[in-house]
């Protein structure tokens, strides 16, 4: 009989850690039972369901719906009232909910989850709702416990955490990100990075030899750093072109920063065919970000055989070390940026196309898909 995974994660409809998770899911499922709780709310156009089936999905809202006739007539009233067109476990966790004990009433909900399944997996921030509750009950049940953790890891994130110890094994995109928990009594991790889910089409892609464009790709949110990069772009006097996929929170600034130069176009969200064919017209990938774990578009850049300027965030120091592709800059310092593009822009074409080319070639040797899906499978056998 196989062994059942309950994966828990404020799962939304887009983003790496959709992905990611489904990826994680879908290479599990082939040797155990696996189901998704997201304590967040997502829709059927969310981008885990390019990787798992819509029936081993759940949100917690749809358990507390199911399960309290309570929470359900306020969930009702609140959908009424918003008058807005979103599915009806979006409300349930509305104001007047929250003041009548919908925090416990979940967390009753995810105990009676956890206690129908052998291993919890958690992606999720250490600042997530509900990870402390979860590790403490699931280390109660000695039900073995993996953290995968998202976004940079900062200071402030690790005080007063000392339930971090009943964590079984934490898996961390870099090495930078998991020496932060070093303090903790018995640490146990393991590191394992990402992949591109288009790796066929990705590796198809020429590798490029100029240098005339930008493409970001990512959350259109203040940790991403997009809205500050479009602010010095706006500042350089250069016939580099820059363009934008993605959504969120920033967006209506981003467009009000964007609108006056002409060189930068907005594309919204793409699903991931689309962002293929943005690669390959693009020559240089762009992340600005101030907080990542990975991000997941550096790889996307390595495996296509395109150029990357980054921010030192995440597991990107890691991914590039040894390479000819150091091309780091500082948002908030615009003279960096003007150097590393100068710097590129010295470049021969040759030049261009051997840095693009020995991206490809890390990529290859390090984060193909099936040695990605054997190291999760390893780390969990071994649990």
């Amino acid at each position: 009989m196989k062994k059942k995974i309950l994966f828990i994660g404020p799962i939304g409809d887009f983003g790496g850690r959709e992905l990611e998770t489904g990826f994680m899911a879908k290479s599990l499922s082939k040797d155990f039972d696996v189901e998704i709780l997201s304590t967040g709310n997502l829709t059927l156009i969310s981008q885990i369901f390019d990787f798992v089936p819509t029936e081993i999905v759940q949100t917690l809202n749809e358990c507390i719906y199911k399960n309290s006739f309570r929470f359900r007539i306020l969930s009702y009233l609140s959908r009424i009232k918003s008058n807005q067109k979103k599915d009806k476990y979006s409300f349930v966790s509305n104001t007047l909910a929250k003041r009548l004990g919908y925090r416990d009433f979940a967390l009753n909900q995810l105990r009676i989850k956890i206690n129908n399944f052998d291993i919890i997996i958690l992606c999720m921030q250490l600042t997530s709702n509900y990870l402390k509750e979860i590790v403490e009950y699931s280390h109660g049940l000695q039900k073995p416990t993996v953290l995968r953790t998202s976004t940079t890891i900062k200071e402030s994130d690790i005080t007063e955490k000392d339930w971090l110890k009943e964590i079984t094994l934490f898996i961390h995109h870099s090495e930078s990100n998991a020496k932060k928990l070093e303090f903790i009594e018995n640490y146990n991790y393991t590191l394992i990075d990402q992949c591109t889910f288009k790796e066929e089409e990705m590796l198809q892609i020429k590798s490029v030899e100029t240098f005339k464009n930008l493409l970001y790709v990512g959350r259109i949110s203040e940790e991403k750093g997009i809205v500050d990069f479009v602010e010095l772009f706006n500042k350089l006097e250069t016939d580099l072109t820059l363009k934008i996929v993605g959504d969120g929170e920033q967006m209506k600034e981003l467009r009000v920063k964007s609108e006056s130069n002409k060189n930068i176009e907005l594309l919204g969200f793409l699903n991931q065919d689309e962002i293929v064919k943005q690669f390959q017209d693009t020559h240089a990938i762009i992340i600005p970000s101030y907080e990542e774990s990975g991000p997941f578009v550096g790889l996307e850049a390595m495996a296509s055989a395109r150029l990357i300027i980054s921010t030192k965030v995440g597991a990107m120091p890691e991914r590039l070390k040894g390479l000819k592709n150091q091309f780091w800059f500082n948002v908030s310092d615009s003279n960096s940026l003007i150097k590393v593009l100068g710097d590129i822009k010295k470049l021969s074409n040759q030049q261009i196309k051997n840095i693009a080319e020995e991206n490809r070639l890390r990529y290859l040797d390090n984060y193909q898909m099936d040695k990605i899906e054997s190291q999760y499978k390893n780390a969990i056998f071994k649990l």
